[in-house]
C-alpha cells in the first residue's frame, strides 16, 4: 500500500495524531447531576465531549487503517463507546431529540413570522 509519502513520515503523522487526540471523557459521577433538568446538564456536556472524542478517535483509527497499521486497542470501536448506563443513555438520547425538535419548531416559526 503506497501513498507516495515516505514510511517514516507516515509514522510521524500517526504519532502526531495520537498526541493530539484528547483523553477519553469520563462520565459524571453519581453526585454530579442534580436531576433538576438544567439547560446545560453535566450529562449533556459529557455527551457532547464523548461525541467529539468518538469523531476524533475515528479519524485517527481510519488513518491507521489507511496505512495498513494495526489500530491501537483504545481506538477500536468497542473501546470508544461511552460507558453510560443504558437507561441514562436512552434518557440523554430522548432529551437531545426533544431539544432538536424544539429548535426546528422555533426556526420554522421564525421563518413564518418573516
Amino acid at each position: 500500500l503506497s501513498t507516495g509519502v515516505p514510511l517514516a513520515r507516515q509514522q510521524q503523522d500517526l504519532a502526531k495524531m495520537m498526541k493530539l487526540l484528547p483523553p477519553k471523557p469520563e462520565p459524571p459521577s453519581d453526585g454530579d447531576c442534580c436531576l433538576s433538568g438544567c439547560e446545560f446538564c453535566v450529562w449533556d456536556l459529557y455527551d457532547e465531549d464523548m461525541r467529539e472524542y468518538q469523531k476524533q478517535a475515528g479519524i485517527v483509527r481510519k488513518a491507521f487503517e489507511d496505512q495498513g497499521k494495526e489500530v491501537p486497542e483504545h481506538l477500536r470501536p468497542e473501546n470508544i463507546r461511552d460507558s453510560v448506563d443504558p437507561t441514562m443513555r436512552a434518557f440523554l438520547d430522548m432529551e437531545r431529540e426533544m431539544a432538536m425538535r424544539i429548535q426546528q419548531e422555533e426556526e420554522e416559526n421564525d421563518k413564518s413570522d418573516n
